[in-house]
C-alpha cells in the first residue's frame, strides 16, 4: 500500500464525518499513500464511481435519496475490484446482515473507533490489492495467449488463427455490402533447399525478411498472414473489381525478383500463388483457404504456371456433401452410427478417469467415413440435434451399464461433444435430466464439451444454461481451447470446470517453441482461474513427460488409446482392474 495511492469513497450524510477522516488520517494523506472522496448519498457516491478509481466504499447505511443497502446492490454491476464496508448503529445487526449478504466486506459500528477503522481499511485495502493484482495477472496471460493464438511469434503477423478470424469477417462482410474479395495464398519456391542447406537460423530470417517485404509492399486493403512454414496469405477486401487482382499479382511476382539479401546469402526465390477469388460462394473461411490452398498447389505442382486461380472443378465437393447429406439422414435412421471410446488418464498415475463418447459411421458401401467430413455438415444442415443427442444418450447408457458392471473401479465420468444447436435448443436440459435418470447416474458422472467458438458465438444464451448445468454438478469443458478467442471477463464469469488443450498445440510441442509456450500459457491460465486441464493428441511418451512437466491434469490420445468400440472400452477398464 506504501507505493500506491489508495482511493476510498466515504458515503455519509454526516458532515462532521468528512473533517475527522482527514484529521484521523492526515499523515497517511499528506504522505501520498491514502487519500479519500466524499458522497453525501449512494446517487452521490455512483456519480463519483463512475469517473474515479475507487478502491473501496465505506458507506453508512441510512442516508436520503439512496440508502447503503441500494447503493451495495449497485455495487455489483460495476466491473473492476472494488469492496465495500458499511457503518450502522451498535445493535442494528438486521440491516448488518442484509448488507454482507449483498456483498459488504465487513462492518463498523457506531460510535465510530477510528483505530478499528483504520485496521479495517487497511485490511479492505489489502484484499482489493489482492484481487486488483490476480485480474492484472489474468488479463496478462489471457493477452499472452492470444498473442500465441492469433501471431505468428517469428514474423509477428497474423497466424492462420488471425486470418481465419479476419476472412471470417471478410465474408459477413461481403454479404452485407456486396464488396468484392480475394485470398492469395504464397510460397516461397527455394526455402525447402535454404532450411537443408543453410539451417533454421537462415531460413527463418529469410522468412522474416519475406514477411517485411509484403508489409511493405504498397497494395491497399490487404491482410497479411504466415500460414506455415513457407507459406504466406494476404486477404484483400473491399476490392474496387476483380480485375485488379490481376494487378496485385503482377506486382508480387516482380516483388520477389530482386533478391533478398541476408548476411550469410543472397537468396533468390520465385513465387507461387494461389487464388481464390468471391466470384464464388464460400460459406466458411476455412472453405476459402482450402480454394486458395488447392489453387496453390496447382501452381507449384500440376499447372506449369506460377500463379493458379481456384475452379470448382478442382474440388467437386458440392455434389460429394449432397449425397453425403442424404447418405448421413439414412445412416441416423438405419444405425449406421456407432459410439466408439476413447480413454482419458491422469498423467500422474495413468489411470482412466472418463471417456470421450465420439460417434463414428461405417458405411454400407463406403466403409468408414471420416467425422471430419459428416460433423461439418451435420452442423450446418441442423442434423446435429439429432445426432448429438443419439450420442447422449448411448453414451449415458454406457455409462451406467458400467457403473453397474464396475462399481468400484468404474470411470468416473463419460464426456460428451455439444453442439451449438444442441446448446441453445430448448428440450436440452430436459433431455439431459432424463438421460441421467434412464441411465442411473448423477451428474457428476457427465461431462459437456464445447468448442471455444461455439461458446463465444452463442455466449448470451449459454450463460443462463451453463449455471442451470453446474447446479447439477454436470461438469463443463471448453474443447478445442486456443483456437478461438474468449474474453477473459467471459471465460471468470463462467462456471466452467476443464479446459482442453486442442492437439494442434500438442504436435510437435517437443520442437515447437511456440506450442510449448502457448501450452504453457493455457494451462498456467486455466490454474489461476481454478479449473482442470485436458490435453489430446499425445502421441509420444515425450508428450506425456512434457505436459506433466507443465503440471496439465488429464491427457488423451494414441499413445494411450486409439478411440475404441463399447465392448473394447469394457475389457480396458478390466485389464486396468487386474493390473490394480
Amino acid at each position: 500500500m506504501k507505493n500506491k495511492l489508495n482511493l476510498v469513497l466515504v458515503v455519509d450524510d454526516e458532515v462532521e464525518i468528512q473533517r475527522l477522516m482527514q484529521q484521523r488520517f492526515r499523515k497517511r494523506i499528506q504522505a501520498g499513500e491514502l487519500n479519500f472522496q466524499f458522497a453525501q448519498n449512494g446517487v452521490e457516491a455512483l456519480q463519483i464511481l463512475q469517473n474515479s478509481a475507487i478502491d473501496m466504499v465505506l458507506t453508512d447505511i441510512r442516508m436520503p435519496e439512496m440508502d447503503g443497502l441500494t447503493l451495495l446492490s449497485k455495487l455489483a454491476e460495476i466491473d473492476r475490484p472494488l469492496k465495500a464496508v458499511v457503518v450502522s448503529a451498535y445493535g442494528d445487526m438486521k440491516n448488518i446482515r442484509t448488507a454482507m449478504n449483498l456483498g459488504a466486506f465487513d462492518f463498523l459500528t457506531k460510535p465510530i473507533n477510528f483505530e478499528d477503522m483504520e485496521v479495517t481499511i487497511n485490511k479492505t485495502l489489502t484484499f482489493v490489492h489482492h484481487l486488483q493484482q490476480q485480474q492484472q495477472n489474468l488479463q496478462e496471460a489471457q493477452e499472452r495467449l492470444h498473442n500465441l493464438s492469433f501471431y505468428d511469434q517469428l514474423t509477428g503477423i497474423p497466424n492462420r488463427n488471425g486470418l481465419i478470424k479476419q476472412v471470417t469477417q471478410g465474408l459477413d462482410f461481403q454479404k452485407s455490402h456486396q464488396k468484392d474479395f480475394a485470398l492469395l495464398i504464397i510460397d516461397i519456391e527455394r526455402y525447402a533447399i535454404i532450411k537443408s542447406g543453410f539451417g533454421h537460423a537462415v531460413s527463418d530470417r529469410l522468412l522474416v525478411e519475406v514477411a517485411r517485404r509484403l508489409e511493405q509492399w504498397n497494395a491497399p486493403s490487404k491482410i497479411l498472414a504466415r500460414l506455415e512454414n513457407n507459406e504466406f496469405a494476404i486477404f484483400f477486401q473491399p476490392l474496387e473489381s476483380l480485375e485488379v487482382v490481376e494487378i496485385y499479382i503482377k506486382e508480387l511476382h516482380q516483388l520477389f525478383e530482386y533478391p533478398i539479401e541476408l548476411e550469410e546469402i543472397s537468396i533468390s526465390s520465385l513465387i507461387h500463388i494461389g487464388v481464390a477469388l468471391s466470384d464464388i460462394v464460400y460459406e466458411k473461411a476455412e472453405d476459402l483457404l482450402q480454394a486458395a490452398d488447392t489453387a496453390n498447389n496447382y501452381a507449384r505442382y500440376g499447372s506449369g504456371t506460377r500463379t493458379v486461380f481456384f475452379h470448382p472443378s478442382m474440388q467437386q465437393t458440392a455434389i460429394q456433401r449432397l449425397n453425403l447429406e442424404v447418405n448421413l439422414q439414412e445412416a441416423i435412421k438405419s444405425e449406421q452410427l456407432q459410439v466408439h471410446y476413447q480413454p482419458i488418464f491422469a498423467l500422474n498415475s495413468v489411470k482412466i478417469v472418463g471417456f470421450e463418447a465420439l460417434v463414428r459411421w461405417q458405411h454400407p458401401t463406403q466403409g468408414w467415413i471420416s467425422p471430419l467430413k459428416f460433423i461439418p455438415l451435420a452442423e450446418e444442415t441442423g442434423l446435429i440435434v439429432l445426432l448429438g443427442n443419439w450420442v447422449l444418450l448411448e453414451a449415458c447408457q454406457q455409462m451406467g451399464r458400467w457403473q453397474k458392471e464396475f462399481a468400484d473401479i468404474c470411470p468416473d465420468y463419460i464426456s460428451v461433444n455439444l453442439s451449438g444447436l444442441q446448446l441453445v435448443s430448448p428440450t436440452l436440459l430436459q433431455n439431459i435430466d432424463k438421460n441421467l435418470m434412464d441411465a442411473g447416474l448423477s451428474g457428476e458422472n457427465l461431462v459437456l464439451e464445447i468448442t471455444e467458438t461455439v461458446l463465444m458465438e452463442n455466449i448470451r444464451d449459454a450463460i443462463d444454461i451453463l449455471r442451470n448445468l453446474r447446479e447439477r454438478k454436470i461438469g463443463l469443458s471448453i474443447d478445442d481451447f486456443g483456437t478461438g478467442y474468449s474474453s477473459l471477463s467471459y471465460l471468470q464469469s463462467l462456471p466452467l470446470t476443464a479446459l482442453k488443450i486442442d492437439r494442434s498445440f500438442i504436435q510437435n510441442i517437443e520442437t515447437n517453441q511456440t506450442n510449448l509456450e502457448i501450452t504453457a500459457t493455457i494451462i498456467g491460465l486455466a490454474k489461476r482461474l481454478g479449473l482442470k486441464v485436458i490435453a489430446e493428441g499425445l502421441e509420444t511418451a515425450l508428450h506425456i513427460e512434457i505436459l506433466s512437466s507443465l503440471d496439465c491434469d488429464y491427457g488423451q490420445g494414441f499413445i494411450f488409446s486409439r478411440p475404441m468400440s463399447a465392448n473394447a472400452a469394457t475389457e480396458l477398464i478390466a485389464a486396468q482392474s487386474i493390473d490394480n
